[in-house]
């Protein structure tokens, strides 16, 4: 199979844009594993026309869903995740910026001195409001606060620490979290924590107020709009704030000294021996400036926004929406076959991502249900039977309703990471049986450096960006899996002449990269476990790079 001469579809532009960061309405709200946005505007607009319908079946934060909106085209998002579905109804909703502003100042005038109270601190008679205060093996070490604009950085006195110490989790009057965790310490959840736990008993306490305050506000947009914010500022608000230290020239002397600085929730519930507890309102505020400067630039943008209730109710109107709460493998079935004009998907990982376990802190907070049964994921925590089989079932479920419901010659562009022999070789093979013909075979890279990408060996660096055509003339032929000694020969010369042409030597991801990319145009794969090992055994590793 040479692509080379395949026709492109209308308007290609043949290599994927430099990632651009995220900004905006982007930037609102974490989410684990975005795509750039402007790549994945990139395959709607060379894949679609307007008002055709777009579905995401794995929508996650809701990229695929926005911009298939931004660009006049109809689009369906689905996900078992409850947080999914909100991050991206609040990405795409345009919200009064007058009334949201009215009911913040209300909520600010309610709730800031009662949360700033709870930070005060004390020197020579006067009263500041505390920033942040240092821990250090569960020890306050250091407390910052402002002296008119001068940022002041002490060590806590017993007053300080005395108030920080009188608050205590059973005695907070209002709703907080209390389920535990899975255990997964592949995430380094405790499965004998409870989620509160991720929070220092004084935050929680005006966690909880604050949010208490929040879900009495009668409008339920902009009620919707404060929790958006609340969820968006809990990562800043917990002991999961790492502390950065720097060393420069910093003091008056010009003698080298340690700066400390604020980090951010990573990934998993890392709670690290020296961590920040920062002012919840301070959190609280930043993240709202934040989405209201979002908002309003999202209210001088030109798009109609339509939701719809159902299937019929977004074909046969002129409604654009449709967000489905729920498993891809069951609300799949649903959708009538041929009735979809271009699929594009940035589906689980296998293990990588435990996208409902990551979630677990946002999910309680609002109250969501979770459905942890039907999700399609590996995960290492025992508590929840999530093996390879079960994965494997399940995508299998999805990938043939995929074909089923994609209009014949349309398109279906499916973005993935993993490495897994078996996943890997079980996606190549289910695509197989399908009515699906490979066209294009690209790297997606992120916009930075991900703190999601998989760093165990072998791990990728880009996402496949695989995108097939629904060929209902399809000839099928057996996937050929290649292994044995003139496999490995072949595999030895080939990655040679990579790494002759490189010049500088490759990265492992580079190779498989290539690898992948070349064999899987004739129809024949390998398992990765393989080829690591020939790397490992052929060559040398000079750096991050292979000689």
């Amino acid at each position: 199979m040479n692509l080379d001469h395949f026709v492109s579809p209308k308007d290609f532009k043949p290599d994927i844009p430099t990632a651009k960061t995220y900004n905006g309405i982007y930037a609102m709200h974490k989410y684990w594993a975005k795509k750039p946005y402007n790549i994945i505007r990139n395959f709607i607009l060379n894949y679609t026309s307007k008002d055709e319908i777009v579905l995401d079946p794995f929508c996650g934060s809701g990229i695929s869903v926005t911009e298939a909106i931004f660009t006049g085209r109809k689009a369906i998002g689905i996900d078992i995740n409850p947080i999914a579905i909100f991050i991206t109804e609040m990405m795409l909703k345009k919200i009064q910026i007058k009334k949201l502003k009215e009911e913040y100042n209300k909520l600010e005038l309610e709730c800031k001195d009662k949360i700033n109270n709870l930070y005060l601190i004390k020197r020579g008679g006067e009263q500041f409001i505390g920033t942040h205060f240092l821990w250090k093996d569960d020890q306050l070490t250091e407390i910052w606060y402002k002296r008119g604009n001068k940022k002041v950085i002490d060590t806590p006195t017993d007053d300080d620490i005395n108030l920080a110490n009188s608050f205590s989790y059973d005695k907070i009057p209002y709703f907080y979290p209390k389920r535990k965790f899975f255990h997964n310490s592949r995430i380094n959840a405790d499965g004998n924590k409870h989620i509160y736990e991720l929070f220092t008993p004084r935050n929680l306490y005006a966690l909880s107020l604050l949010y208490d305050r929040i879900e009495k506000i009668s409008d339920e947009d902009i009620r919707n709009t404060l929790k958006f914010v609340f969820t968006a500022s809990l990562g800043q608000a917990s002991k999961l704030v790492f502390v950065i230290k720097r060393r420069g020239k910093f003091s008056d002397k010009r003698r080298n000294i340690e700066r400390k600085e604020v980090g951010s929730w990573v990934i998993g519930y890392w709670i690290p021996k020296e961590h920040f507890e920062i002012n919840v309102w301070k959190c609280f505020e930043n993240r709202y400036r934040k989405i209201l400067s979002a908002k309003e630039k999202q209210m001088r943008t030109e798009y109609l926004l339509e939701p719809a209730t159902n299937f019929d109710d977004l074909v046969k109107t002129n409604k654009n929406l449709l967000l489905v709460l729920g498993s891809a493998h069951n609300e799949l079935k649903n959708f009538p076959e041929n009735s979809i004009d271009y699929i594009i998907t940035d589906p689980p990982h296998g293990d990588r991502i435990p996208y409902l376990e990551l979630s677990m802190m946002w999910n309680e907070w609002l109250r969501k249900e979770v459905n942890y049964d039907d999700e399609i994921v590996i995960s290492d925590s025992r508590d929840r039977n999530k093996d390879i089989i079960n994965y494997l079932e399940l995508f299998n479920i999805v990938l043939k309703n995929l074909e089923r419901v994609l209009k014949p010659d349309h398109y279906f562009t499916l973005i993935f990471n993993s490495l897994d022999d078996y996943a890997w070789i079980n996606l190549v093979k289910s695509l197989n049986d399908q009515n699906f013909v490979l066209y294009k075979i690209e790297f997606l890279r992120y916009s930075s450096n991900s703190v999601v990408q998989d760093t165990r060996e072998g791990g990728l660096k880009t996402d496949f960006a695989l995108t097939f055509k629904k060929d209902q003339n399809k000839i099928k032929k057996e996937v050929e899996l290649l292994s044995g000694d003139k496999f490995q020969n072949i595999i030895i010369n080939k990655i040679r002449d990579y790494i002759d042409k490189s010049e500088k030597g490759l990265e492992t991801y580079e190779i498989l990269n290539l690898l992948i990319s070349e064999f899987y145009k004739d129809n024949k794969i390998f398992k990765p476990s393989e080829v690591l090992n020939i790397i490992k055994n052929n060559f040398n590793k000079v750096g991050n790079k292979w000689k």
